[in-house]
């Protein structure tokens, strides 16, 4: 849909680089809203705690999703887990909508506390959610829902419900299969194609991630085709191997970036957030993570680079480890 034609302008997250603006129409979003609801479990009466922003897609489909279900949206202005943790408490709400670092900080606000018995769905976007990450929450009784969606599908197109059961063998690609109105498949390249009459009025959306489809129609997504590094003249997927840094002892959070390097072309440099013993991470690396994926560079920064939504910043990133590392 055109930008003149459409009823709703949203700008992405800027994972491209730069935000480019994304028209929908209302019809659209309101389709969204009925597709995942019986898999979100949402029903008249239920509470969902929204603290995403509006001019967002991510934000702003929670408002259709509680009208058609006639359920209650509880608006919160931006992300402040303390406020969020006495929300919890005081109301039924059932609903919640995160990215991952969203999540990890609320965790740490409730510090060893059990989930609160009310919550029904967890709902898990926009970044990669670290296995490790889902493993700690599930332990402690949150219903986790891994999703994956954009702006021009109005926001989730698949889910996946983890389990106690079955978060110990997810793999932390797979984010279910698609929703009832929608086909997903994969390009020469890995790239996830979209086909969806409800949401895409029939048009193929090539959404420039990598991702493959299992047996049992699950799809897993892998990054950005234009994130990928090229080391050694081996194609390095960064979310791989961020997901095995995660396990490694000590490691908070994890962002895969590269440098220009005369040898191997591109460098692999881990970008780990708070303190850390480089000779000890470097050497479980060369133990559990293949030659041609172990970052060669460890750079410890206080906080890694986001954008206003919790997404990894990865052209920041690469600024910041080309700065530290002096490359220039």
């Amino acid at each position: 849909m055109s930008i003149d034609e459409a009823e709703v302008v949203l700008e992405t997250s800027g994972t491209e680089g730069v935000p480019k603006k994304v028209g929908l129409s209302v019809d659209t979003l309101r389709a969204s809203a009925r597709m995942g609801r019986e898999l979100e479990d949402l029903q008249a009466g239920d509470y969902w705690l929204n603290c995403l922003p509006l001019n967002h897609v991510g934000g702003l489909s929670i408002k259709y999703r509680c009208e058609a279900a006639g359920a209650t949206m509880l608006l919160h202005e931006g992300f402040n887990p303390e406020r969020i943790y006495g929300d919890l408490r005081r109301y039924a709400v059932t609903h919640i909508s995160l990215v991952p670092v969203m999540l990890s900080k609320l965790l740490d606000c409730f510090g060893g506390e059990p989930a609160p018995e009310s919550l029904k769905t967890v709902l898990i976007g926009g970044d990669r959610l670290p296995r490790a990450l889902a493993l700690r929450a599930v332990e402690m009784g949150w219903p986790i829902v891994a999703s994956y969606g954009m702006t021009e599908t109005a926001s989730r197109i698949t889910m996946l419900r983890l389990t106690s059961e079955s978060v110990e063998q997810w793999d932390g690609t797979d984010v279910g299969p698609a929703l009832p109105g929608v086909s997903i498949t994969t390009g020469r390249r890995g790239e996830i194609r979209i086909k969806s009459d409800l949401l895409l009025g029939g048009e193929e959306l090539v959404t420039g991630d990598l991702g493959g489809l299992d047996d049992s129609g699950h799809l897993h997504v892998y990054g950005r085709l234009d994130e990928r590094i090229i080391s050694g003249g081996v194609t390095v997927d960064p979310v791989q191997v961020e997901q095995q840094l995660m396990s490694a002892p000590g490691v908070v959070d994890v962002a895969i970036s590269s440098t220009p390097d005369a040898e191997w072309g591109e460098r692999i440099v881990a970008v780990v957030e708070g303190g850390g013993d480089r000779e000890q991470l470097a050497e479980w690396a060369r133990e559990n993570i293949s030659s041609a994926m172990r970052p060669r560079e460890f750079l410890f920064v206080d906080q890694l680079a986001r954008n206003s939504l919790g997404k990894l910043d990865r052209l920041q990133l690469r600024a910041q480890a080309e700065s530290a590392l002096s490359i220039p």
